[in-house]
Order: C-alpha cells, then sequence, then structure tokens
C-alpha cells in the first residue's frame, strides 16, 4: 500500500479541497488513512515535501548547471563559498577535472554570468563552464518504486507536463505571496489548502483555482511529492553525457526522453575543453543499474561513445526557493 500511495504522490497529488480523498480511491482505505500513511512515510523520510515544482524559467529567472575544476585540497572551501548563495540548490561532486558541479538560479534582473562568476572568484577563482539548457527534452523525476504486480493499481503515466511557459508570468505581490507559500511543504491536514489559503487571507478556491491555472500555462511544472531517491531504494545515480552531431540533437533527445529510468534530458552547449553537448540523468539501485541504462541508451540512439558521470559527494541539496528577497 505504501508503494503505490508512493507512486501516486510522485506523479501528481490532487489540487483539490479533499487530497486525501481523492488520493485514497480503488485503495480500500479512507481519506484519513491516507493522510496518516503519508505522515509516516515523512517520518521515514520516503517523501521529502509535496509542493508546487516550478518553472523557473517562467517566473523570470535565468538558471544554468555550473561545472568547476577544484584542485581536491580547496573543495570544502569552494562548495562553502558556493553554497552560501540561495539561489544554489544542488552540488555534487562528480570524478574529472571539472569535478564541483552545481546548478544556479538568478532573480529577474539579475546578470547570470555575472553572479557565476562572482561565485567563482569567492570559491577561489577556479575554471568554471557554464552550461545552461539550450533545449529541455525532459524534466521529471518520476522513480519506478513499484514492485511486480502494483502496477494495475498506480495511476495512469499520462503525458508529460509542459517544459515551457507561452504566458508571462505577472509577479505581483498576491502572485508573489502565493509562490513563496506553495513552494513549500503541504501542511498534513485534512484540508491542506484551505489552511493555505487561510494564511494567505484568500479563498479555498481561488487558491486551487489559481494552482491549477498555473500548471496549465506552465508557470508549475508538476504538484507533487519529491522523494528521497536513497531512502526509497535509488542508491545511485549518473549524467551521461555524449559529443552529439548538431543535426541529431532533437532526434536522440526525445528517443532519450522515452526511457522512463532517464529523469532529466537536455541539449546543452559544448567547449573546447568540455565538447558534450546532449545529457540525460539516469537513476538506477545501483552502479551498475545506472552502467547498463546508459549502455543501453547509446545503443538506442547508436552512439556507444559517451562518458557517465557519478555523484560522489553531495555537498548541497535543497529545494530552490523562489522569491527569495
Amino acid at each position: 500500500m505504501s508503494r503505490i500511495l508512493l507512486d501516486r504522490v510522485q506523479r501528481s497529488f490532487p489540487l483539490v479541497p479533499e487530497p486525501y480523498h481523492a488520493l485514497s480511491e480503488g485503495l480500500g482505505i479512507s481519506g484519513g488513512r491516507v493522510c496518516e500513511l503519508i505522515g509516516t512515510l515523512k517520518e521515514r523520510k520516503l517523501i521529502r515535501q509535496i509542493s508546487a515544482i516550478f518553472n523557473t524559467g517562467a517566473l523570470g529567472y535565468r538558471s544554468s548547471l555550473v561545472a568547476m575544476a577544484v584542485p581536491e585540497k580547496d573543495l570544502e572551501h569552494a562548495a562553502s563559498a558556493i553554497n552560501r548563495y540561495p539561489g544554489v540548490s544542488h552540488n555534487y561532486l562528480r570524478p574529472g577535472n571539472y569535478n564541483m558541479w552545481f546548478t544556479v538560479a538568478v532573480p529577474p534582473g539579475k546578470a547570470l554570468e555575472r553572479t557565476v562568476g562572482e561565485l567563482a572568484q569567492s570559491a577561489g577563482g577556479w575554471p568554471a563552464l557554464i552550461l545552461p539548457a539550450i533545449r529541455k527534452y525532459k524534466l521529471a523525476v518520476v522513480l519506478d518504486v513499484l514492485e511486480e504486480g502494483e502496477g494495475e493499481l498506480s495511476e495512469e503515466r499520462g503525458d508529460l507536463p509542459p517544459i515551457e511557459s507561452t504566458v508571462a508570468f505577472e509577479a505581483t505581490d498576491e502572485n508573489i505571496r502565493i509562490v513563496r507559500c506553495i513552494q513549500e511543504d503541504l501542511p498534513l491536514v485534512e484540508a491542506p489548502f484551505r489552511a493555505w489559503a487561510e494564511s494567505l487571507d484568500m479563498g479555498e478556491t481561488k487558491l486551487i483555482e489559481t494552482m491549477n491555472r498555473w500548471l496549465q500555462q506552465g508557470f508549475i511544472r508538476r504538484f507533487a511529492a519529491v522523494l528521497n531517491h536513497r531512502q526509497v531504494g535509488f542508491n545511485s545515480n549518473g549524467m551521461v553525457v555524449w559529443n552529439c552531431p548538431r543535426d541529431r540533437i532533437d532526434e536522440y533527445g526525445r528517443i532519450l526522453s522515452s526511457y522512463p529510468e532517464v529523469s532529466h534530458c537536455y541539449q546543452r552547449p559544448s567547449y573546447s575543453e568540455w565538447p558534450f553537448n546532449l545529457y540525460a540523468m539516469i537513476h538506477g539501485r545501483s552502479a551498475d543499474d545506472c552502467r547498463k541504462v546508459a549502455e543501453r541508451l547509446g545503443e538506442a540512439i547508436g552512439m556507444k561513445e559517451y562518458e557517465i558521470l557519478f555523484s560522489t559527494k553531495e555537498f548541497k541539496k535543497i529545494r530552490l526557493k523562489l522569491f527569495w528577497s
């Protein structure tokens, strides 16, 4: 039962007045029991949080993956300096000359390149490659937590959420207050959206309608649970990179995105010292699982020359908080 519930909430959490009742459908338990189970899953640290997952670009932020070449003796100092910036949400150690990999987002009106330059200087003046997504083919971390025979009780997989928004986000005071609220962990109470609405001094119906509209417009990618990968058994992840012919990137990106083991897939710029331009993040229960997936991906696109970079240390991993100032 817990695995089925994990599968449901990581895919989509219902934006309705009684979400736990909606989640209980077909499970033979009450909405109250679902709420209790989710509380237990949080206590066991299987669920990190349940919240809106925003399309930062649609809200006016610029973001990028950054690779930095840091000598081993300076890693801790560099990580500390970089992690102080609130727009850095993930920072990992990976093998290779460019060994520190972090994601950074800057608010509207701020220059991404200047911010990365300042971070590089504060870290020790080490070389850094700015690797923004040129094209996004997939952005959906959905882990296969089910065991054989449980699939028929899980939700239909459905279409992936929109990757980009074609509508401009209005950064009004009210909209910013809503973003700041719904990016936090959903209250574990019978009517969680009513609790949020009351804290915002607005009606529950208006809040739910706003959230559903933002989903349709692509401001919110998903409203769902974020799982702790290692706690649910996915102990390894790897970033697979290819030096792909430019005229085949779109074709290959779509192929890679069709694999459930791939959570993220992007085209990024290449450099003379880093010639890779096609990226796929994969997750597995072990490093060997990831290597087997990478081999299948390489065969699927006919490119068996690739690199797979495993995360060997986690310097920082948080949910990015938007409108932090």
